[in-house]
C-alpha cells in the first residue's frame, strides 16, 4: 500500500465522517483513525490522521433527577448495529458488563466493513438501546453506560 492510496482513503473518510478503518492485505494491516484537531468546534477544523489508533464512540450525557447520570454511546455513522461479531455467537457486551475506555461494545457494519463502537468511559453497561441487526443513522443511541463510581 503506498502513501497515495492512504491519502485517497483518508480523504474519503473525512468526506463521509467515518472516523476509523482497518485495511488488510496479505502480509499487511493498516489502521487509520481520523481525529479532529484539539479544540476544533466546527467542521472546518484541520483533520489529523493517526495510525495505529482507535476512535472513540460519540457519547452524550443524560441527566435525570430520579436516576444516576448515564452516558449514551451513539453511532458515529450510518450502518447496521451488531451486538456480536458476525463470526461469533456471543455478544460483545451485555447489561451488567464492566467496560473500560476503548473496549469494543458493538460493531457498525457498513457494507463489508465492521467499524468498532468503543466505550468512551470506565463504567457498566446498563442497557442496549438498539437491537442487533438494526439499521441505525448517525447519532442513534446504541448503548447506555453508568459511569464507574
Amino acid at each position: 500500500m503506498d502513501i497515495g492510496e492512504l491519502r485517497q482513503i483518508t480523504s474519503w473518510l473525512a468526506a463521509v465522517d467515518i472516523e476509523f478503518i482497518e485495511i488488510s492485505k496479505p502480509g499487511t494491516k493498516v489502521r487509520l483513525t481520523l481525529e479532529r484537531a484539539a479544540g476544533a468546534a466546527d467542521a472546518s477544523a484541520t483533520d489529523q490522521i493517526v495510525a495505529p489508533a482507535v476512535s472513540s464512540a460519540s457519547a452524550s450525557v443524560s441527566r435525570n433527577s430520579a436516576q444516576p447520570r448515564t452516558i449514551k454511546v451513539s453511532a458515529s455513522s450510518a450502518g447496521i448495529f451488531l451486538t456480536m461479531h458476525p463470526a461469533r455467537s456471543t455478544p460483545l457486551v451485555e447489561a451488567g458488563a464492566q467496560v473500560k475506555p476503548g473496549d469494543v461494545v458493538g460493531l457498525l457494519q457498513i457494507a463489508q466493513l465492521c467499524v468498532p463502537v468503543l466505550a468512551p468511559i470506565d463504567g457498566v453497561v446498563t442497557q442496549t438501546l438498539a437491537a442487533h441487526g438494526a439499521t441505525v443513522g448517525y447519532g442513534t443511541p446504541l448503548l447506555e453506560l453508568s459511569p464507574a463510581a
